[in-house]
């Protein structure tokens, strides 16, 4: 008999054990439900053990299970970070990911600025930003825009609480009576903020439906689209404030705090990397200024 299970299987069952769940861990790996489940019988088969007790469609980590997840976490932790070392070599490179609007509005007209500072370190930039991202290292830094969420794995830094408000190009808002009725205008939606509007809407009080109006692929063409005279839109200040400052946008209401911020997460081991801790600690204070 072979000294070890299937390393596959293993892989799947750090999943499947992580979330208590067969179909989340399936999602997690681009892989079906079945498969996940096929390879936790083969995995319980070689070990002669019961690693899930299975109940009402749901599943839980028995001792045994317990006992194996907490070995698999220290040994592909440590497997991560070696591979991690090796391919980097003393070459210092950092994945950051975010949302393309971050990345275009606020991220990338800054970060000549990180580069400067830190000549060594090699930058790329995503757009995927599920959790996923940071824990199987295809991301070293997440940058994400929502509530504060408890999780043991991460270590999250909030940069800038969150806060929205309509913008539009000069002249556009000139008929508005206080309060302001938006709803007679052309309203421009982010397909990637669906319920930015009705957020806003809701905070506010503002009168009148916000529900019809243009809808575009994501934030960043909403607010070219605004630039451009075509409508009214929701950003986060953060966001325009480039375009606030030249007079390209205007915000006719103001900004209103909304329940989330824009937050940096990393993987709790990997917090004390110095690159890692280079970039948060820069990002930081670009966000207090």
């Amino acid at each position: 008999m072979n000294d070890l299970p299937s390393l596959r299987a293993l892989h799947y069952f750090k999943q499947a054990a992580q979330f208590e769940s067969f179909s989340t861990a399936a999602e997690s790996l681009n892989v079906t439900h079945s498969a996940i489940s096929h390879q936790m019988k083969n995995l319980e088969g070689w070990l002669g053990t019961v690693l899930f007790n299975r109940t009402a469609g749901r599943v839980f980590l028995t001792a045994d299970g317990i006992k194996l997840k907490t070995c698999c976490d220290r040994v592909f932790d440590e497997i991560a970070k070696t591979c991690h070392e090796i391919r980097n070599g003393s070459e210092q490179h950092l994945i950051i990911a975010c949302s393309p609007s971050f990345l275009a509005q606020w991220l990338l007209p800054r970060i000549s600025r990180f580069s400067q500072l830190y000549p060594q370190i090699t930058l790329s930039f995503q757009t995927q930003t599920a959790p996923g991202q940071l824990e199987n290292q295809r991301a070293d830094v997440l940058i994400k825009s929502g509530p504060h969420i408890e999780n043991p794995d991460t270590d999250a830094m909030q940069i800038a609480s969150d806060f929205i408000g309509p913008v539009c190009a000069p002249g556009l808002c000139h008929d508005l009576m206080p309060p302001p009725d938006f709803s007679a205008l052309p309203l421009l939606h982010a397909d990637t903020k669906i319920n930015a509007w009705q957020e806003w809407a809701k905070a506010t009080g503002a009168p009148g439906d916000v529900s019809s109006g243009k809808h575009f692929d994501n934030l960043i063409l909403a607010i070219q689209a605004a630039k451009n005279g075509l409508g009214v839109c929701i950003a986060p200040k953060m966001l325009v404030e480039k375009e606030l400052e030249e007079g390209s946008l205007i915000a006719p209401a103001g900004f209103c705090e909304v329940d989330r911020a824009t937050t940096v997460l990393v993987s709790s081991q990997r917090r004390n990397e110095p690159e890692i801790r280079a970039f948060r600690e820069w990002i930081r204070e670009e966000a207090r200024q």
